[in-house]
């Protein structure tokens, strides 16, 4: 008579749970590495803007990297999220 020990019985379900879990890690990752080239580039343009030296092209591309940022930050409510993501454009 062999005892199992059914505590390390790795099934299907466990599997799946774990592919899961790092399919969406490594989305959390990529979302906060974009977050922070985001916020890169947002603060010199936001000093621009508050200190009243910024020119309208960087008062534009301002508010790109901003709509930029809240996309990101609404990658979640994605329908397929987070196996299947619409990542928004950078931008240019």
């Amino acid at each position: 008579m062999s005892n199992i020990d059914w505590s390390q019985l790795i099934t299907k379900a466990l599997k799946i749970e774990a592919e899961a879990a790092q399919v969406l890690a490594a989305v959390v990752a990529e979302i906060d590495k974009r977050r922070a080239i985001a916020d890169k580039a947002i603060a010199p343009l936001q000093d621009a803007v508050d200190v009243d030296d910024a020119t309208p092209a960087e008062v534009a591309l301002l508010k790109s990297w901003k709509k930029h940022r809240v996309a990101l930050s609404r990658l979640p409510e994605q329908p397929g999220y987070p196996t299947t993501i619409d990542w928004p454009a950078v931008p240019a």
